[in-house]
């Protein structure tokens, strides 16, 4: 029986595709696993991936670019396994991480979500964990001398800078470049991500909404990737990313009711 559904969505990443699925091959051990690749760009841009007929490898083609959330949710709809990994093209899967992250689901219930560690190429920590926005921290990210506020107590806070990364803790969210979901925790939606948001803030969106239905998000450290973080978003309007960026803020922040914290019953604002 499949145990692990890896979805990777694919947009002018395949040399970084090919490299990812590598990494995956070669350090799954005996998890049995399968990959759903959601290709939003040509069918040429497979080119460089080795092997994209595996038999544990599906490839979806789109015929336009629809977005993170919704191409996410083609793989989410065609997934058979318990566990649903949504793997960014540009994150190499690290010996052993895989597994780790299906046992901490396991031994934990209560969680609905796992985060790893994501490392930098140069093996340096990226701070990949959260705590929810807060109006301080929307003002200053997105703050034209940002620069100067780089180590502002509020960013720091948010940021998570205050803390060693180094023990398994709950977090409020984490980059959607990895995370390991439960399909149980997911269940009662038709789909796993809100595809109102066609780029950027559905990883938070959905952290959210695993708190606010009682879900726990936790993030182990001992998983470990490294992530080649590209940040097209603080690249100018590069691909119109900043531009999404800010249409999925105002789309988050209407749909929530600017309530940017989780829920009373699960445990306060953060």
């Amino acid at each position: 029986m499949t145990r692990m559904s890896i979805v990777i969505v694919n947009y002018r990443s395949g040399r970084e595709l090919a490299s990812c699925l590598r990494s995956v091959v070669r350090n799954a051990g005996e998890l049995d696993y399968e990959i759903f690749i959601i290709n939003n760009d040509r069918p040429e841009d497979l080119s460089p991936v080795a092997d994209p007929t595996s038999a544990r490898i599906r490839v979806i083609q789109n015929r336009s670019n629809r977005g993170f959330a919704a191409a996410a949710n083609q793989g989410y709809r065609q997934a058979r396994g318990p566990l649903l990994l949504l793997l960014n093209p540009d994150v190499r899967v690290e010996a052993g991480a895989l597994q780790i992250l299906a046992d901490t689901l396991e031994q934990h219930p209560d969680a609905g979500m796992v985060l790893p560690r994501l490392n930098s190429p140069d093996g340096g920590l990226q701070y990949s964990c959260r705590r929810f926005y807060t109006l301080p921290t929307l003002l200053l990210r997105r703050a034209p001398l940002l620069r100067l506020w780089r180590n502002h107590p509020s960013l720091r806070r948010h940021l998570m800078a205050d803390w060693d990364h180094l023990s398994l803790s709950e977090v409020d969210w984490g980059l959607g470049a990895a995370m390991l979901v439960r399909r149980a925790a997911t269940e009662s939606n038709a789909h796993l991500m809100d595809e109102r948001f066609f780029l950027y803030f559905e990883d938070v969106d959905l952290c959210k909404s695993m708190w606010d239905r009682g879900w726990k998000v936790l993030y182990n450290p001992a998983a470990r990737m490294v992530h080649s973080h590209r940040r097209d978003s603080a690249r100018g309007w590069r691909l119109g990313a900043k531009r999404h960026h800010l249409f999925s803020l105002f789309k988050f922040l209407w749909k929530h009711r600017l309530r940017l914290g989780r829920c009373p019953e699960t445990g306060g604002n953060a």
